[in-house]
């Protein structure tokens, strides 16, 4: 029962129009989402007056024995919504009923929408189940959102998007990604929405999983459907009639501007229109998620609506941080803002690209707005930060590797440079030799040759020989001492060729510890694929296990079966053996023999 000064606060609200009721109650009860859902309920109540009243509203005769309607769940002006089961299948459904004095024309193009939705079979999409229109009121029957709270100890209704809180980014981001997904696969089906908001996505209570509902149910003719505040109407524009169809708040600029009358989702241009109003839907999605605030706001000062705004050449206001005051991530901000570009060519080509894209943001990885080597870098790095932290290691090591065999290539480069000039020096003084050698012969044959004309001057021969055994002599000197300084260079050069060999094995040691670093990553990797190996063994196990048991189920089936034939023919044995006894009783017996 609703409270004397809750139902004043009431009263006064219900004297705004129905669009105005969501906005005043959220600044009425701002922490209270559910009393909100129960006052919209009641507001919605009275205004459709004693319809609502009393017992649920009647299907008809062969309906009212299928379904049993039981809660309200939400109320407009051209329908209700109601939980209901289904007593041929046995489970709960949602069953949007609506009202007698609905015009003809909308329903039927509401039903004929249900109609063709309820082809979309997805996890992402509330499922339309059945549509009926004739005898009795006209319905659609919907898949239930809901699930089992097991602190409740009770089935709990999903809710749409608007009445939710995102626990952050990653969960706007995960939510809109359910729903691009879920419209891409409509749109293979050639349905599309063209009024995709927060309210018309349901969220799953403890999973928090996102549906879409309403693929083409958000139109009301005339009046505003207080459930679906969305607008239809016709006006000229320069190539002839034109509709307006949507919420005003989420409108894409050219819907909101207008549609030819003939658009037809067979066609390739008008195919790409229709996607396209359905891509900048989901970023509409996402920025009222993220900021609190639909894109599209009316202009006091100047007078102008939200459709109005929507169709002028404005834009939205700019994503910088959340209704929570956290900044938006300049990646997300690029996806939304592409998803919602003015241009309608510039924004994704399909909804898929944009669950694509969220799924990239999700996990870490880089998405087609992001150029950026860094910042691709930097997200390799946030997925994969043991590997990364590896990599780092192993190129120190191998700086550190090359660093040391650059030093020591320099030294040996240096040490093979002064032993080629004392190779020269020592070749030079070889030459020397040489032909001082070739000079002492000469002088000898000269010698010989003088020897036997110039007897008389054999002491002057003397003298000039020894002279030359002088000259030889310190030649010999000069020979030796040449000798070691080769040996001194020798040395030398064996001492920088150990340092050389040194060298090498540090660099051979590098390439070991390099070898071991691959061989541990290499383990890892066998000790994963062995984990996967164990983890398929025990599942094909578990297989067996499950099929021995199918197996013992069976003979034990088996077992009963013959051991009740047993006691079946046990009975009649004994049943055989009585009769016996009973005839070889003396009295009987002769009775036996009279007969």
């Amino acid at each position: 029962m609703i409270g004397a000064p809750l139902r004043i606060q009431l009263a006064r609200i219900a004297q705004l129009p129905a669009s105005e009721w969501e906005r005043s109650l959220a600044q009425e009860f701002p922490d209270d989402a559910s009393l909100r859902m129960q006052a919209l309920l009641w507001l919605h109540a009275e205004k459709a007056g004693p319809e609502l009243e009393g017992s649920p509203p009647s299907l008809g005769e062969a309906a009212d024995e299928r379904y049993e309607l039981a809660l309200l769940i939400d109320a407009g002006a051209t329908a209700s919504v109601w939980q209901a089961f289904d007593r041929r299948l046995g489970r709960s459904v949602a069953i949007k009923v609506f009202r007698d004095h609905s015009e003809s024309e909308a329903i039927d193009q509401v039903l004929a929408e249900a109609r063709a939705a309820s082809d979309v079979v997805s996890e992402h999409v509330v499922r339309v189940l059945d549509v009926q229109y004739g005898a009795g009121r006209p319905y659609i029957v919907m898949e239930l959102v809901s699930e089992y709270d097991p602190d409740k100890g009770d089935v709990v209704l999903g809710r749409d998007a608007s009445s939710f809180r995102p626990r952050g980014v990653d969960e706007v981001a995960r939510w809109v990604m359910h729903v691009a997904r879920g419209v891409h696969e409509a749109h293979l089906r050639n349905v599309f929405h063209r009024d995709l908001k927060p309210k018309n996505v349901l969220l799953t209570p403890n999973s928090r999983r996102a549906r879409v509902t309403d693929f083409g149910l958000a139109v009301s003719g005339t009046s505003a459907d207080a459930t679906h505040p969305a607008i239809t109407l016709l006006k000229r524009g320069p190539a002839g009639p034109v509709s307006v169809r949507g919420t005003p708040e989420y409108m894409a600029p050219e819907q909101a501007r207008g549609l030819p009358l003939t658009l037809d989702a067979r066609s390739a241009a008008d195919r790409a229109t229709l996607v396209a109003i359905d891509v900048w839907g989901i970023g509409a999605i996402a920025y009222e998620l993220l900021t609190g605030a639909p894109p599209w706001l009316p202009r006091r000062a100047d007078d102008l609506s939200a459709w109005e705004v929507a169709a002028s050449s404005a834009r939205p206001e700019p994503l910088q941080r959340t209704r929570d005051g956290e900044r938006i991530p300049p990646r997300l901000r690029r996806v939304i803002e592409k998803a919602m570009a003015i241009d309608p060519g510039a924004r994704y080509a399909s909804a898929a690209a944009v669950g694509n894209e969220l799924s990239a943001f999700l996990a870490r990885r880089p998405t087609t707005l992001d150029h950026s080597h860094a910042l691709r870098i930097g997200l390799w790095t946030r997925r994969n930060p043991q590997l990364a932290l590896t990599v780092l290691v192993a190129l120190a090591l191998i700086g550190l590797v090359g660093g040391l065999a650059g030093v020591t290539r320099a030294r040996v480069l240096r040490l093979r440079g002064e032993r080629d000039a004392l190779d020269r020096e020592v070749a030079a003084q070889k030459i020397e030799q040489t032909r001082l050698s070739a000079a002492v012969t000469r002088s000898r044959d000269e010698l010989d040759d003088t020897r036997t004309k110039l007897a008389h001057e054999r002491q002057n021969l003397t003298s000039l020989e020894k002279s030359i055994a002088d000259e030889r002599s310190s030649y010999q000197v000069l020979f030796e001492a040449k000798e070691q300084a080769l040996r001194t260079a020798n040395a030398t050069t064996r001492h920088m060729l150990e340092q050389l060999d040194a060298a090498h094995r540090a660099q051979r040691i590098a390439q070991r510890a390099r070898a071991a670093l691959e061989q541990t990553v290499a383990e890892l990797q066998r000790e994963l694929d062995k984990h996967e190996k164990d983890r398929e063994r025990v599942r094909r196990e578990r297989d067996t296990v499950r099929a021995e048991r199918d197996a013992i189920r069976k003979e034990r089936d088996a077992a009963a079966s013959a051991r009740e034939l047993a006691e079946k023919q046990l009975g009649a044995a004994q049943a055989e053996l009585d009769r016996v006894r009973r005839l070889a009783e003396p009295g009987n017996a002769s009775r036996a023999s009279r007969k």
